[in-house]
């Protein structure tokens, strides 16, 4: 059993068992704020480049605290991360077991054969952004040519009321090629200027069909489906932390919390267990129909059914490299 496993293995008897329901799986690394690209959908601050970077040196101390933390799972993130000169190397930095290290673009370095060929070694899953709102949804269309680096593909589109009736056909090249798609909601930032969230009664009935359908080819988890009509858990605690280019921890979320700490200075485990991330964790209780996607989608693992059949199905992909 890798090391990765063996803390998946951790995470669950912490959180499960032990009841330490702070305990964290998921970590999206935002890596840059920095982006090539202006997306409607988007906080501004995720592209405008406003957010303060760590240099390699202190990147690297961030993934080592997280590599001593029950985090299983990597994502690195942006803005754009592969406008880092030096994402190659983190990545490479954080795939040595201890992590599924996932990398999340919106594919306009992707067509470059050898960053392709070097970034397969150094990720397990490539996530790309393919949407009506990255100007890119015909990369569809030759979506399979990633197989030819062995490259495990998910691909993430936002959905908004605008292209909600788009869906099923986005669904259905990416089976195809054998590959998975995560449907994420619109959040409308506070200040937006467009409203783009989509109906949560019209979401729920479109996933409903497309994940009966389409089975695990659809990455959204039953859990997190379910929330839409309104069956959040009763203990909606999340297993999901974002973490900002400077190492910041806002917390629980991006949206509606607050700065807790640096994880370039303080473990992660401290933070989490401090009086202060206590109190925000009640305020997320009292208040859980606001927090985004990642939190419901791990929120459902507090059922046992749920955490079985997803874990059941990411197996299948990590081990085969189909959906």
């Amino acid at each position: 059993m890798t090391h990765r496993n063996l803390k998946a293995l951790k995470w669950f008897v912490s959180s499960q068992l032990l009841g330490k329901w702070y305990s964290v799986a998921y970590a999206t690394f935002k890596v840059t704020s920095r982006c090539n690209l202006r997306c409607t959908f988007c906080n501004p601050s995720y592209y405008s480049g406003e957010l303060q970077e760590a240099d390699t040196k202190g990147m690297k101390t961030i993934i080592d605290n997280l590599r001593d933390s029950t985090v299983t799972v990597l994502s690195f993130e942006g803005g754009e991360p592969t406008m880092r000169r030096d994402i190659l190397e983190l990545l490479r930095y954080a795939h040595d077991g201890s992590f599924y290290v996932m990398l999340t673009t919106n594919g306009y370095r992707l067509r470059d054969e050898e960053f392709l060929s070097e970034l397969s070694e150094v990720v397990d899953f490539l996530h790309y952004s393919v949407d009506e709102y990255h100007w890119n949804v015909k990369a569809l269309d030759d979506l399979c040519r990633f197989r030819e680096y062995g490259l495990k593909v998910n691909v993430q589109t936002v959905v908004t009321r605008y292209n909600i009736n788009t869906l099923e056909e986005k669904v259905r090249k990416v089976r195809e090629c054998g590959y998975k798609i995560l449907l994420m909601p619109a959040v409308d930032y506070p200040g937006a200027k467009v409203k783009l969230s989509p109906d949560p009664e019209q979401f729920y009935k479109v996933l409903s069909h497309l994940k009966e359908r389409y089975g695990s080819t659809l990455n959204n988890s039953w859990g997190f489906i379910r929330a839409l009509k309104g069956e959040v858990p009763k203990k909606l605690t999340s297993y999901a932390i974002t973490i900002y280019p400077n190492g910041d921890l806002p917390y629980p979320d991006d949206i509606n919390g607050e700065i807790i700490g640096n994880l370039r200075e303080s473990k992660l485990e401290d933070l989490l267990t401090s009086q202060r991330a206590r109190k925000l964790r009640e305020r997320m209780l009292r208040d859980s129909a606001s927090y985004e996607y990642l939190h419901l989608q791990t929120a459902s693992f507090n059922s046992v059914r749920d955490l079985a059949g997803y874990v059941k199905e990411m197996a299948k992909w990590a081990f085969t490299g189909r959906a």
